[in-house]
């Protein structure tokens, strides 16, 4: 019987055991398995957009579904359901002489999008910086004390993981690649299956081209249809596996630096002052008339030698666009006779960009909608009109509509450029990439649906086209996870049966043994030798007292 109880305790001691080991599994186990499904299924990243006039930061969150997917991207919100989207000024290149103060500089950036980050993530979110055209027009050497700063100054501001290669000054071929992404993202051209692509056999949906122009530079990129031309393409793979056709791109591609708007309005300024030195050559003249500005409007030059002049409006449009046409004229080497060029001197590949659907984005939106409010679908004859209408007023009439909010859309310097920034965009586009005046499918954009379209998020979608591996990873790890859990509950639920069965079995058991002696004695009290047995005692008792 102490055996029996010694075993019996075993039992359930080795099942205590068990289930203190399964309902540990259970949880930390479990809930590990539960936060990677719900809560790590995002990662989280910052860039920013170090532009010549200003630095935006955007925060961005994704998932990925499958490594044969493109990641699933979107704006990180704040309490309001906006983008997390800020901006300091000026341009990082204004550091360029003293680059120890640009990691103070981006710090207020980080530590507002830091807060919106979830703690669990802070550690792994990614983290990119890329400066653009405005550093591009420093020196190298200004260049490299400003990007050395921020990678030895930015860790002691901020608890992000900082890696040097993530900060960098890109070049204008790949500010064009991620917008070319950004808008294609946008507009679900990377999702649908349809056509049949010559180069590589896969059915994909036709993209679409863009023209980017800032204030330094203008990027244009739009795909090929097959890989025939060379100059300034890029194969881009969007893809998690490099291997794999399914997200490859033959992209035109290019950049050209000093065009964006407000280097042109810098060579159209000098393009003036030649012309005061040519027709003026023997007086003392120190103005011009200058149809690229409002009607009595006047602005006041600086040259670089110290001298002056004076610009004085005249609002005629026409004469603005024709003298831009000549600034693209002379800054253009001459094109070999066997090619077309676009202006500049680059060489352009054998498409009509009259034929594709091509969006215009920054200046070619804010010129079009600040002041004329016809962003959009561009009709060429309404711009024309409307662009040649405005820049005739005389500049008091405009101060004054402004004044009444008929142009809530822009500041005075909006107002004072409008006539040359017009000009200077159509000229880039009839002129420099021939796009017909009436047969285009062009288009200016700011947003596409609900979404900002930026290089930023172009950026982050390519630089995390691995992050679906990482994905498939985890679900394998969470099937092991899962599986173990499934087997050991299995375990538990045989051996708890089993224990009870045992534990049933031995009750039944006991208590059957119990019966048993309980009628061997009862059917012995019963039996007539057992009684006459009995008798014979009792008797015998009495006689002997």
């Amino acid at each position: 019987m102490a055996r029996m109880e010694w075993r019996i305790k075993t039992v359930l001691g080795l099942v205590a055991v068990i289930s203190l080991i399964f309902f540990t599994f259970l949880v930390f186990g479990d809930n590990e398995y539960v936060a990677h499904t719900e809560i790590d299924e995002y990662g989280y990243g910052i860039i920013i957009d170090a532009g010549s006039t200003g630095s935006r930061l955007f925060l961005y969150r994704w998932k990925a579904t499958s490594e044969k997917e493109l990641i699933q991207i979107e704006p990180v919100l704040d309490e309001y359901h906006q983008p997390i989207v800020k901006k300091v000024s000026p341009g990082l290149s204004s550091f360029g002489s003293k680059p120890g103060d640009a990691p103070a500089y981006i710090k207020p950036l980080i530590d507002y999008a830091y807060e919106y980050i979830p703690s669990s993530h802070r550690d792994s979110a990614s983290f990119y910086l890329f400066a653009t055209a405005g550093m591009r027009l420093l020196s190298a050497e200004q260049q490299d004390a400003v990007m050395n700063s921020l990678h030895s100054g930015l860790p002691k501001f901020t608890k992000l993981t900082i890696i040097p290669e993530n900060i960098r000054v890109i070049d204008g071929t790949w500010e064009g690649i991620y917008n070319w992404i950004a808008v294609n993202y946008i507009l679900g051209r990377f999702k649908s299956i349809e056509e049949e692509l010559p180069v590589s056999g896969n059915k994909r949906k036709s993209t679409v081209g863009m023209i980017d122009m800032g204030g330094a530079s203008t990027q244009i990129a739009f795909e090929l249809p097959d890989d025939s031309f060379k100059s300034d393409v890029q194969v881009i793979n969007l893809g998690a596996h490099d291997t794999d056709d399914l997200f490859r791109y033959h992209v035109f591609v290019t950049t050209f630096l000093g065009f964006g708007v407000n280097e042109g309005s810098k060579k159209y300024e000098n393009y003036l002052k030649k012309k005061i030195y040519v027709d003026n050559s023997t007086t003392d003249v120190s103005y011009v008339r200058d149809g690229c500005l409002p009607t009595n409007l006047m602005r006041l030059v600086t040259n670089d030698d110290g001298t002056q002049f004076l610009r004085k409006g005249t609002g005629e449009w026409d004469s603005c666009v024709e003298s831009i046409k000549n600034i693209l004229a002379e800054e253009s080497p001459k094109c070999p006779p066997t090619h077309q060029c676009y202006f500049g001197g680059v060489l352009a590949p054998p498409v009509e960009l009259s034929s594709i659907e091509l969006y215009g984005f920054s200046e070619y939106w804010y010129s079009v909608e600040d002041v004329l409010a016809l962003g959009g679908a561009y009709n060429h004859s309404n711009f024309e009109e409307r662009a040649k209408s405005f820049c005739s007023q005389r500049w008091p009439v405009i101060k004054a509509k402004a004044k009444a909010q008929l142009y809530p859309r822009a500041d005075e310097e909006r107002l004072e450029t409008q006539c040359f920034k017009s000009a200077w965009i159509h000229a880039i586009l009839h002129d420099g990439f021939y796009v017909s005046e009436n047969r285009h499918k062009f288009q200016s954009a700011n947003k596409i649906g609900d979404q900002e379209v930026q290089w930023a998020l172009g950026a982050m979608i390519y630089h995390q086209r691995y992050f679906p591996l990482t994905y498939e990873n985890s679900i394998q790890t969470n099937t092991l996870q899962s599986g173990f859990y499934k087997i050991f509950t299995y375990i538990f639920i045989i051996l708890l049966v089993f224990f009870v069965g045992y534990i049933f079995c031995y009750q039944m058991n006991k208590s059957s043994d119990r019966k048993s002696s309980s009628a061997f004695n009862y059917n012995r009290l019963m039996d007539p030798e057992s009684i006459q047995v009995m008798i014979g005692r009792t008797i015998t008792g009495k006689n002997r007292i």
